[in-house]
């Protein structure tokens, strides 16, 4: 009788296990993306359609913004493949058309930016990284981090980079930010010569944070400026390790990450000492210091896009 209570046991516990696993699969599946009946845009060929991809919520419209860095503008048809940012309806869109957004730059190929500043947008790559202010009805963040500034061209090309920010009906005229340039400093390489801001691309409520991984002969920087302030916080490099060509900046986000009322940086360096490195800041005054560092394990591969950070 013991033997058949432990069997009776033993099946029942099994079979109990059973169920909890399919009710665990079974919630798991809820969430899975549904692979069956995909809603697909496509964009124009050879333009990198889908590089950067982000959706959109604006007066209970849902939107999908695609970023084409390679895509001639239709309305800059004067420049060569700058780059352009498109918006797919989600619902309502029975073709899955999608149209270019209008950031209101106009057509021209040179553009006057500062006092040592004529931009040049030939091949800037405009919707290399894409990001959403994170609130309702939030802002887009769109960025071009091949743009140039060619004003001593006879001597250097600076590219420092160039980002938009678009209203969030996605439309109307977009703010623009060049957080590199600086009035008379004119050589590729040092300081901010080599910028290339917004290779990748973060809007939090207020903040927007860019990476710069050609800043300091590639060494990297980060980039912020908060929007309701309309302040420019620098990182603070004396406490830094990395060393040229370690690329800081390539990836960034923002987070909760010391307090939950303190929104902190952080960057990847995926060069820094051959391992990579990441680094969080924290925002002092006008500056942001390092409160933390993780190495990597595994000798870096940077493998994707190396091949223009340089150019």
């Amino acid at each position: 009788m013991r033997n058949r209570m432990t069997e009776f046991s033993t099946r029942r516990r099994s079979a109990l296990e059973v169920f909890v696993c399919l009710c665990l699969v079974s919630l798991a599946y809820s969430f899975n993306i549904d692979l069956q009946h995909p809603v697909v845009f496509r964009g124009p060929d050879a333009t990198f359609f889908g590089y950067s991809v982000l959706e959109h919520v604006h007066d209970n419209t849902r939107w999908i913004v695609v970023g084409a860095p390679r895509a001639n503008s239709s309305f800059s048809s004067s420049v060569q493949s700058p780059g352009a940012v498109y918006k797919c309806r989600i619902r309502n869109n029975p073709e899955q058309r999608c149209t270019e957004m209008d950031l209101g730059r106009g057509n021209k190929q040179r553009e006057s930016c500062g006092k040592t500043c004529q931009g040049d947008r030939n091949d800037e790559w405009m919707g290399v990284s894409l990001a959403r202010q994170d609130k309702p009805n939030g802002k887009i963040l769109a960025c071009a981090h091949r743009w140039k500034n060619v004003y001593y061209e006879s001597e250097y090309i600076l590219p420092h980079g160039y980002c938009s920010v678009i209203p969030a009906t996605l439309q109307g005229k977009s703010q623009p930010l060049i957080p590199c340039y600086e009035d008379h400093k004119k050589t590729y390489g040092e300081e901010h010569g080599s910028c290339q801001a917004g290779i990748a691309g973060v809007f939090t409520e207020e903040l927007v944070i860019m990476g710069a991984p050609g800043s300091y002969y590639w060494t990297g920087t980060v980039k912020v400026f908060n929007m309701t302030s309309n302040t420019h916080y620098n990182l603070n490099q004396d406490n830094l390790s990395p060393r040229r060509y370690s690329y800081l900046g390539y990836a960034v986000t923002a987070g909760h990450f010391s307090s939950p009322n303190t929104i902190d940086v952080a960057a990847g360096a995926p060069q820094d000492s051959g391992v990579g490195k990441v680094y969080i800041f924290r925002i002092e005054g006008t500056s942001l210091v390092k409160t933390f560092q993780a190495s990597g394990k595994m000798v870096s591969m940077m493998l994707r896009f190396s091949k223009y950070l340089q150019t």
